[in-house]
């Protein structure tokens, strides 16, 4: 009589109301398989190449575009130092200027009103931003309209405002 794939062979019967039967010695459970030399250089080779992914990714920028809308929760637009983590971002992603993120200087007009804002992006040249020490060069301002929550900048001609790039 042909046996099917499907059908399983019985195991030790127990009766109504009897406790699960004993597996037999050594069945059942598989021994952990020893870490050789192979399999540690494998490990390694895979932790050291998640590494450098992740390096490129973040230098790249993907890596925070990637993370934005998990890790950034809803913007505050009141907000001083929200908004201009934000505007950081915002500048470098958008290539409106070649400088890293914190290479970049927000100066806050303080006698604007509140609901309007102007804001100065400036270029530090101190620690690690390239540069002549102890400059900062204007690169363009920013507009801000809290309650519209627009931005608009006058890069490329000071004065007149436009939308960002």
């Amino acid at each position: 009589m042909p046996v099917s794939r499907n059908t399983r062979r019985p195991g030790p019967s127990n009766g109504p109301g009897e406790p699960p039967a004993a597996k037999a010695p050594g069945k059942g459970r598989r021994r952990p398989r020893a870490l050789t030399p192979k399999r540690i250089g494998f490990r390694v080779a895979v932790a050291l190449l998640a590494g450098i992914v992740l390096v490129i990714l973040s230098r790249m920028g993907m890596l925070d575009g990637a993370l934005g809308p998990i890790s950034q929760s809803q913007l505050n637009w009141d907000n001083d130092y929200q908004l201009v983590e934000h505007l950081r971002d915002v500048v470098v992603r958008r290539g409106m200027t070649k400088d890293p993120k914190d290479c970049l200087l927000f100066s806050i007009n303080g006698n604007d009103p509140p609901n309007a804002v102007r804001m100065r992006v400036l270029e530090k040249h101190t620690g690690s931003c390239p540069g002549a020490k102890g400059q900062l060069p204007l690169l363009f301002t920013l507009r801000v309209d809290r309650q519209a929550h627009t931005v608009q900048t006058d890069q490329g001609a000071p004065g007149q405002f436009h939308a960002l790039p």
